[in-house]
Order: C-alpha cells, then structure tokens, then sequence
C-alpha cells in the first residue's frame, strides 16, 4: 500500500479561455498530465511499459467541477490509485486551492493494452503495480455508462495529423475539445458547476471521418462521437448544476 500524492501547478496563459479562467478541457488535461507524472515516478508510466510495447489507455472518467481556477492561481492536485483490477485500474484525483478548497474532483479508469494487438493486457499478468493502491476511497462516484443520443446537431470532423497522441490514435482531449465546440458561447462564458461523464468506447485514427452530434435533456447535454463506420466512440455527459 502507499499514500496520496499532491503536486502543484500554476495555471498559465495558454491554459485559460477568454474568462481568463482555466478551460474545461485544461483542468482535464491537468490530470491527465499528473497521472502520467505520478505512474512514471512510481515506476509502473509509460515510460517504463513502452519500453515492454504496452501503454495506458483512459477507458472512463466522472468528473465534478465546482469553479474553474484564474491565470496564475496556484492549484493542488492529490492523486492515488484506489482499485487494480483484471481489466481495469481506478485512479482519483482532488484539486484544491490556496485556501484548500476544492475546485475539481475525478474519478478515472485506466486500461493496459498491447501495442501491437491494441487488445487490452489482464493486468493480473502485472499485479506487481498493485503495491501502489491507496486504501482511501473515490472522492466521487465512479464514472457511470453514457446511453446513445437523438442528434439534435452535427458537424462532420476528418481526423487530422495533430489529433493524433502518443498512442497513434486520437488523443482523449481532442474527442472534448470537438464536443466543447458545438456549445452555445453563452454557456462557455458563464460556466456553473458540473458532473461530467466520460466513456471512451473506441479508438480513432489518422484519416478516420468522424461525427460530433449532441441532445439536449434540461440541464444536461450529452454528446456522441462516431466514426465512418457508425460505430460510437466516444460518449460525454454533461449536467450543469444550479
């Protein structure tokens, strides 16, 4: 068993929007880049598994947002691995302020898979990693599976050489930053807080064709992502709260 973690960062101009508050999809990219960071350090990252032809790829994530932080406002992000299953591993994040309160929570769940196959690896072959899980709970609950939608809008997207990730297909972010752009500017403008559900279904790749579309129930948007093929691979939900 070992502890949390905390790091810390400072949010940067690139980072933020026209609020000149961190975007949505930079806290996600925060800690995503702190999970790299944190498996690296403790010996079980990429850095170590490439070397093996294997790799993380994110499966799922829950997402609470209660404010996004200013330029240069200094965060904390604590992270630990909770949960290491035969498929999949859990890890969990908590970002607070200064003044140590929370301003972002998650919930993500990784899967191993074999470069050369992209079949997901039975992590029981790798259950040394398992020394690494944190007895503390999930700050939220886990990330649950997004239904299909009636599209209300589309745009079509062509797969492009900088959607393209480490893993030579489409990288996580670029899925959100597609699913972000189809949403009113008023909403991105005024942001409240969020529970947001993530399920990657399906790798994309360089050429692929794909279609962005949302449905609108209340408060909650939820968007989906097929390819040429019809096949979804990529779900979002988004619940703004009051």
């Amino acid at each position: 068993m070992t502890t949390k973690t905390t790091y810390t960062k400072t949010v940067q101009p690139t980072d933020v929007d026209f609020s000149l508050r961190a975007s949505i999809v930079s806290m996600i990219n925060y800690v995503l880049e702190t999970a790299g960071v944190d498996a690296d350090i403790k010996g079980f990252g990429v850095k170590k598994i490439n070397v093996e032809n294997h790799s993380w790829v994110l499966s799922r994530m829950a997402l609470d947002l209660y404010r996004l932080p200013n330029k240069y406002e200094k965060i904390h992000i604590t992270t630990w691995v909770s949960d290491y299953g035969r498929m999949m591993t859990t890890r969990n994040f908590i970002v607070t302020d200064e003044n140590n309160l929370r301003i972002f929570a998650a919930v993500t769940q990784w899967a191993m898979i074999d470069l050369s196959t992209r079949q997901p690896i039975d992590l029981r072959s790798v259950d040394e990693y398992g020394q690494f899980l944190c007895n503390d709970p999930s700050p939220i609950d886990g990330p649950r599976k997004v239904l299909p939608i009636n599209p209300e809008q589309t745009v079509i997207h062509k797969v492009v050489y900088s959607d393209i990730d480490f893993n030579k297909h489409v990288n996580a972010l670029r899925y959100l930053i597609l699913m972000f752009d189809l949403l009113p500017i008023e909403i991105m403008s005024s942001i409240k807080p969020a529970h947001i559900e993530v399920n990657f279904l399906h790798e994309s790749q360089y050429g692929d064709t794909l279609t962005v579309s949302y449905e609108q129930r209340d408060s909650t948007w939820i968007f989906e992502i097929k390819n040429q093929h019809n096949i979804a691979v990529c779900r979002v939900s988004i619940k703004w709260e009051d």
